[in-house]
């Protein structure tokens, strides 16, 4: 009963220096460095390319020790998707490409080809089998749990045979798995993790016993809980009640294994394997698109930048270097929940959008693409419209006529970028009332009553607030030329005694700034009184998670105050973004209330417990009060420049 072991880590590109040094400091390096002082252990790691290429670039010390025991055959390293991909949500001929550059990585690296595949988060679909044999990937290791069906499919290595091809697919031991999940999310303490680790036993009868151990869950661990003692400990102590267990003092590597030996065969189904996720309601990863809106439209747009670079034909380098950039931004960190932070983690998105960014400004700079540009990105039958300029780059959406996306291409930094998730799989530090799941765009209209209480404005409770984020806007473009685009909705019977009201916001959009023009006409036969609020949704490059905005006040700054802000009578606000060393300006030409509030979410993570930012929202409200066939106008700017400066906005012509 040969033991079969191995370790994985799954920190994905946009990951945060401090999590990979922290990663570095308590696993990677303390485990690969307890591996080279028992010689007699033989197992199996599965990190990313990039880490390794982190590792070549940073601390190459490390890959030396990995080629070390690569040489002396106590590592056997695991392929994968290089950037970490959800593979079949890319196009066929990028998903073995991407084996493949893991594969000549570590083949140049470490001295030894490797034909064991893994894949992240262990989404697993039946093409694969092709996708490996073009690699020459002879086996892969996945866990033994379908986790959208919750049952075990299999405990014995087996053959699989899809449209002609073959692999070798070793599952492994789901128990160890529960132990480290429990551990992690701090359900079981050290003392019950080794008692149940004591009291594990395995069927002698087994012809190979096959074991992964998460070493993202194990650095959750120790993060979250008090009194563990370190990674190397709880790690030889896994190790040696293994060895104990299998009698087998030595493990086994996959290569002593001869490709042919096995001789059961199955089928394993195209699923989501293991326990690396947190999935709540899903019944396949596609379902993600669906539950998470702000995915869905993620994925929409990374899809449209695939068809326009499949049309570019200009220039072979430039084609070249576009199509690394999206397979770059193909990174499956921001689409899944597991220690990471996954899609919580803003930093995984961003670096997405950054690299889709980057590539569309280098197909629209080599081929003069015409803009706006019309299509169905988020796959709901309605057309939002694409617009690029030289600093600035949006998608207009009709649903709310809002800013799905407000993009500074000189850092390619997307400031519509928020996440707002579930209640259910995190503990948010504000907006308890937010709908679970709603993608918070900008320039979202909302409607109180005239006599509200702006400090207990709640987006989603239906007594305070009318939201018209599920409201079509009519979006008309009067001239190309212009680089305008209108919205309009009519909306009928609005409660609160509002009556009808017709909006209109006509975008204009200059080198540096969005200027918006609102006007608000009463369509009713009656008097009509309340509050209009035109929702700024804006993810702030935070280095601390602290947002410090301020006002300008005859030539002087006057600080506003961190989390919920509300400030009557003012005509401007500022928000220093330092990650990216711009500041965002908004000013108004009447006067405003501000509501404002950052959205964080509490959970538990490779760092412990840790508050993540998602965004900012800026609500600037006005007055109204018209009388049938009335209208009010208004302008208001919103600027993104690359440093502050001491003088007032900017302003550019209205």
């Amino acid at each position: 009963m040969p033991l079969i072991l191995g370790a994985y880590s799954q920190l994905s590109p946009g990951t945060p220096l401090p999590v990979l040094e922290r990663a570095l400091a308590e696993v990677y390096k303390p485990v690969l460095t307890y591996v080279y002082k028992h010689p007699e252990l033989r197992m199996h790691l599965y990190l990313p390319g990039t880490i390794l290429e982190w590792f070549e670039q940073n601390h190459p010390e490390m890959n030396m020790l990995i080629a070390d025991l690569v040489k002396k055959e106590q590592i056997e390293l695991i392929t994968g998707a290089y950037q970490q991909q959800v593979l079949h949500l890319l196009p066929s001929k990028d998903r073995s490409g991407q084996l493949e550059s893991t594969t000549t990585f570590i083949r140049k690296r470490f001295g030894k080809r490797p034909r064991t595949a893994w894949f992240f988060n262990q989404i697993w679909n039946a093409s694969f089998v092709s996708t490996m044999a073009m690699g020459v990937i002879d086996r892969l290791v996945i866990s033994s749990y379908d986790r959208l069906h919750d049952q075990v499919v299999a405990t014995e290595p087996f053959i699989m045979q899809d449209m002609g091809k073959t692999v070798e697919i070793f599952p492994y031991d789901d128990r160890l798995d529960i132990l480290f999940s429990q551990f992690a999310d701090g359900s079981i303490g050290i003392k019950e993790f080794s008692d149940s680790l004591s009291s594990m036993r395995f069927d002698q009868g087994d012809h190979y016993i096959t074991v992964m151990l998460n070493l993202d869950k194990l650095l959750q661990a120790i993060s979250i809980q008090t009194l563990v003692p370190p990674i190397t400990e709880i790690f030889a102590t896994v190790v040696e009640h293994l060895q104990v267990q299998t009698k087998k003092q030595d493990t086994v590597l996959l290569s002593s294994i001869p490709v042919g030996d096995l001789q059961a065969r199955g089928y394993l189904n195209s699923g989501w394997y293991g326990r690396d996720s947190s999935l709540i309601d899903i019944g396949s990863f596609n379902e993600m698109l669906i539950k998470y809106e702000e995915l869905n439209h993620m994925y929409g747009r990374l899809l449209y930048l695939v068809d326009l670079a499949r049309l570019y034909r200009k220039n072979k380098d430039t084609k070249k270097r576009v199509e690394s950039l999206l397979v770059k931004a193909g990174s499956g960190g921001a689409f899944v929940l597991d220690p990471s932070g996954g899609s919580y983690r803003n930093s995984f998105r961003k670096h997405v959008y950054r690299h889709m960014n980057e590539a569309e400004r280098i197909l629209h700079t080599s081929e003069a693409i015409p803009y706006p540009r019309e299509l169905d990105i988020d796959f709901d039958g309605r057309d939002e419209f694409v617009w690029l300029g030289k600093n600035i780059g949006v998608v207009v959406d009709p649903k709310g006529g809002t800013l799905a996306e407000i993009n500074y291409l000189p850092t390619g930094w997307n400031y519509g970028d928020t996440f707002t998730g579930f209640a259910a799989e995190s503990d948010r530090v504000s907006f308890p009332s937010i709908r679970d799941g709603s993608f918070q765009r900008s320039f979202n209209d909302v409607f109180l009553a005239h006599d509200s209480r702006i400090e207990h404005y709640a987006k989603h409770v239906q007594k305070q607030t009318f939201d018209t984020s599920d409201s079509i806007y009519e979006i008309e473009i009067p001239d190309k030329t212009q680089n305008e685009i209108t919205t309009r909705c009519t909306l009928d019977h609005l409660p609160f005694g509002i009556g009808s009201i017709g909006i209109s916001k006509r975008y204009r959009f200059r080198t540096h700034t969005i200027v918006v023009d609102f006007e608000l006409e009463n369509c009713g036969k009656h008097r009509s009184k309340g509050i209009f609020g035109s929702e700024l949704n804006l993810s702030v490059g935070t280095k601390d998670n602290q947002i410090t905005p301020y006002t300008v006040e005859k030539s002087r700054n006057r600080n506003l105050e961190e989390g919920r802000v509300v400030a009557p009578n003012l005509k401007n606000i500022r928000i220093p973004d330092p990650l990216n060393k711009t500041l965002l300006s908004f000013a108004s030409d009447i006067r405003f209330t501000l509501h404002k509030d950052d959205f964080k979410v509490k959970l538990a993570t490779v760092m412990g417990m840790e508050v993540l930012y998602e965004y900012t929202q800026i609500l600037p409200l006005w007055e109204f009060d018209l009388h049938p066939g009335e209208r009010m106008s208004w302008t208001i700017g919103f600027r993104i420049e690359r440093r502050a400066r001491s003088n007032s906005i900017n302003k550019e012509q209205l």
